[in-house]
């Protein structure tokens, strides 16, 4: 081999090497669609175990402060109700009467009103349609019903926007 091809027989490898990756159009679209998929999936994993502190990390801001005047409003319901209108509440929420007079978004969100609204719980994730810094979840509840579910980008992660029922 002469002194030129020894030079040129690396370099011509390398060309090939990197002519011959593949080539991924938009990388960061997939890795977004992983990433919303997570939260998605996070968020059905802390409605599945009722864990209200970590079902409010995973909300946005909006429905974090829709959380706590919802448990507010439930808070100044019980104080003003009788025994037996307390003793309902109680049922009915299925938290005791010591989280009932304590409420926060927190417990708000292990109760039976929050978690009677939404079945996320048993559901399979089917996509993620993502439009900047908002995306939509397409998910299948155990019944056969095709919903949707809002997340947003804050903080850089993202976060689940979601009513809370009145």
């Amino acid at each position: 081999m002469t002194s030129l091809t020894k030079r040129l027989v690396p370099l011509a490898f390398l060309l090939a090497a990197c002519g011959c990756s593949k080539s991924d159009p938009s990388p960061a679209a997939g890795s977004e669609e992983d990433a919303v998929k997570k939260a998605f999936t996070d968020f059905q994993a802390a409605m599945k175990a009722k864990d209200g502190e970590k079902l409010f990390g995973q909300l946005d801001s909006e429905s974090q402060a829709d959380a706590e005047r919802a448990a507010q409003a439930l808070k100044d319901a019980y104080t003003k109700a009788t025994p037996a209108e307390k003793g309902e509440k109680e049922k009915a929420l299925g938290l005791s009467a010591a989280e009932l007079a304590a409420l926060d978004a927190k417990g708000f969100l292990k109760s039976k009103r929050f978690h009677g609204k939404y079945e996320i719980a048993e559901s399979k994730f089917e996509k993620a349609t993502i439009q900047g810094d908002k995306a939509t979840v397409t998910y299948l509840e155990d019944a056969g019903d095709k919903e949707k579910l809002t997340l947003v980008k804050q903080g850089g992660a993202w976060k689940v926007s979601i009513p809370m029922p009145k």
